[in-house]
């Protein structure tokens, strides 16, 4: 007899949670499309993909550097299709999306690369915080700001360019 209460029991869990999984809040929906939007970001980077970063990229797009720089769209995509920024294996550690009145989002985290120093590789880290507007086409970058990290005992390179 003591089946019957725990069958309850397990059956009550799985009404009750249900309801939870299937209701999917404007801020969880605005939350995935934003994390999606960064996936697509950090894939076009990687393969050099300028026009879908043409496309995630907004009009007033500014583009801060972990060097200081600023760039405008055009600047930014000019420079990556040269090759300015010799990054390669960029990848997102962590992120954080905060979604402000569901159509402007907050993104800060971390990323890592390889950034090539005379042809090799050098392992790169830093933080970001982008701010993505929603748009009828969907979420657009408007701001770019990248910080590299470094431990006490690093100096600070003459040039930094990290797209992250």
């Amino acid at each position: 007899m003591r089946l019957f209460p725990a069958l309850l029991l397990g059956l009550a869990s799985l009404l009750l949670s249900v309801p939870a999984a299937a209701s999917n809040t404007p801020a969880q929906s605005a939350t995935a499309g934003v994390r999606e939007a960064e996936r697509q970001r950090a894939l076009a980077l990687n393969e050099r993909d300028i026009e879908l970063l043409r496309r995630l990229i907004g009009g007033n797009y500014r583009h801060i550097e972990t060097n200081g720089r600023l760039r405008s769209k055009t600047e930014f995509l000019q420079a990556l299709a040269r090759d300015e920024y010799r990054i390669r294996d960029y990848a997102l550690e962590d992120m954080k999306v905060e979604i402000l009145d569901n159509d402007v989002a907050i993104v800060t985290g971390t990323w890592r690369a390889a950034r090539l120093d005379l042809g090799q590789p050098v392992p790169s880290r830093g933080r970001y915080v982008r701010v993505w507007t929603r748009h009828p086409e969907g979420w657009r970058i408007a701001l770019h700001q990248g910080t590299e990290i470094r431990t006490a005992a690093q100096p600070a390179r003459q040039e930094t360019r990290a797209p992250q």
